[in-house]
């Protein structure tokens, strides 16, 4: 009687090897996808979600309003992170709008907890001026943010800095 023949266990550590570097890979990519960027770009998603329609109604509203921005941005210094805003509201009648309560939130789309908001105060006809200061070179998502009583306005434009 003749003992094991070695060759015959060549295949169960062929196939142990190859499930290792299969649960090896896995256990790698479960961590990466636990320990890094969410992918939520937007807080309270749920409950944003469930106010679509009533979204919906208030873009209706803001259509019907007509009113209209012209977004300027200017940036100062080397560092181009530094500069000025400046908005010019007009009416369906291109008539210039006043008193009005205007907001921009800077907005990185890459990256989480870089976002800055500041006011814009009207300078006249109109127009409405403020300064700001971004953390990061790079694309940032303005959206602007006009009220005037009940009536609100909001749009979202992307600026790139030097």
């Amino acid at each position: 009687m003749s003992g094991p023949n070695p060759s015959t266990r060549k295949p169960l550590w062929i196939i142990m090897a190859a499930f290792s570097v299969v649960l090896v890979a896995n256990g790698f990519l479960v961590y990466y996808a636990a320990n890094t960027w969410t992918g939520l770009e937007t807080e309270q998603h749920f409950a944003k979600g469930l106010a679509y329609n009533t979204n919906l109604q208030g873009a209706k509203r803001q259509k019907a309003l007509g009113w209209q921005a012209r977004l300027s941005t200017s940036f100062e210094g080397s560092e181009g992170l530094s500069g000025t805003s400046r908005i010019q509201f007009t009416d369906r009648n291109n008539q210039p709008l006043r008193k009005l309560d205007v907001r921009i939130i800077a907005i990185r789309p890459t990256h989480e907890g870089y976002d800055k908001e500041f006011a814009l105060s009207e300078t006249g006809d109109g127009i409405y001026q403020g300064a700001f200061t971004l953390p990061l070179k790079g694309q940032w998502d303005f959206r602007i943010l006009a009220q005037r009583g009940d009536n609100n306005y909001q749009r979202v434009e992307r600026i790139v800095t030097p």
